[in-house]
């Protein structure tokens, strides 16, 4: 019987372990990628040293691993499965190994010992019990608010001049996502640990970044075609830096025709940002202009399995009878896409929170 219990208890530890390495940690990363200066809180990683171009992955405030460490091996040793003096030795060593692989900073890792001392004084007090873990969600929670209400604020901001005004309508339906999508985009970041959010600024210099990756390609390009709703906003800046006539097409999952609602919009954070399943796609609106020979500019906002892409691309080949298209977006999964089809992109991550807001 005291085998069982002890073999409870180690279980136990392990998914308070799990739980804030994959999702606590996630949120108090975002609350710090949210409210504080990029260079106080990234990681020392070459990769790292671009603000515009870093993803929640280059967030090293508080170190993950030392404090998941210091929760682990801490709680061993309160409940007697590890001496003191190994405790301390083993959350010295994986916090040390941080430090010398220049992983995090001394002040990231000394922030995560002790936010993890924190938690272990929270579960010990209560033996477990399951106030210390509605304790523990709630400050999840709390800094999942903080980092909304951050956000909202840089979401509200005036519209740029440049986006059409048939695009404000749509803006402003995503400016008004419904609060649990945001929370669910939220701790959906938390786990696969992308970028949260970039603002207007952010998004206008990755837009002239693509601008030079176009002109370079020296070939005189007739139009820019936007996907909707995303890709549809963006294109307005590519055709009026480019000075070229500007279509949107829009695609929806087949399953939706063509009339996407709130709790589709759950299903697509939970199917696409966390299962990896995409559906098939068809197209809703097309365009109505003679494209035949012509050479196409085709922009979305962000390519995850490349499927709407796809998809354009075979209606604007097999339909409209365009002869060159270059697929562009600001920010495309590497890990995610596996298509052929090559896309020229900015950004090799997802993005969470595009300055119009969560819903895309």
């Amino acid at each position: 019987m005291k085998f069982a219990f002890k073999n409870y208890i180690l279980l136990i530890i392990l998914v308070i372990f799990l739980y804030h390495y994959f999702i606590q940690n996630g949120l108090e990363k975002i609350f710090c990628e949210t409210f504080f200066p990029y260079n106080n809180v990234k990681r020392p990683l070459k990769k790292c040293n671009n603000e515009l171009y870093s993803g929640l992955n280059c967030i090293g405030m508080p170190s993950g691993h030392a404090e998941g460490a210091t929760i682990f091996f801490g709680l061993l040793y309160f409940y007697k499965f590890i001496s003191l003096p190994l405790s301390i030795f083993l959350i010295f060593i994986f916090s040390l190994q941080r430090i010398w692989a220049s992983m995090h900073t001394t002040g990231q890792v000394l922030t995560g010992i002790i936010i993890g001392l924190i938690y272990v004084f929270i579960y010990t007090i209560t033996n477990m019990s399951i106030y210390s873990f509605l304790f523990v969600f709630s400050i999840g929670f709390l800094l999942t608010a903080l980092s909304i209400q951050n956000i909202d604020q840089m979401v509200y901001k005036s519209i740029p001049k440049w986006v059409a005004p048939s695009m404000i309508p749509s803006i402003r339906k995503k400016q008004n996502t419904p609060y649990y999508l945001k929370l669910l985009s939220i701790y959906a970041n938390a786990i696969v640990q992308q970028k949260t959010f970039i603002s207007w600024n952010e998004l206008e210099h990755f837009l002239d970044d693509l601008i030079l990756k176009i002109q370079k390609e020296r070939i005189q390009y007739d139009a820019v075609i936007g996907i909707k709703t995303g890709g549809a906003i963006i294109s307005d800046y590519v055709s009026n830096k480019l000075n070229l006539p500007n279509y949107k097409i829009k695609l929806s999952k087949s399953e939706y025709n063509c009339d996407k609602k709130s709790k589709d919009a759950i299903n697509d954070v939970i199917q696409r940002q966390l299962l990896n399943h995409y559906g098939k796609y068809t197209i809703c609106e097309g365009i109505n202009k003679n494209l035949e020979g012509k050479n196409i500019i085709l922009i979305d906002e962000m390519v995850s399995s490349g499927t709407t892409m796809v998809e354009s691309i075979q209606y604007l080949k097999n339909e409209k009878q365009v002869n060159n298209i270059y697929p562009a977006c600001i920010s495309l999964s590497k890990k995610r896409y596996k298509k052929q089809i090559p896309i020229h992109y900015i950004l090799p991550n997802l993005v969470f929170v595009w300055p119009w807001g969560y819903d895309n």
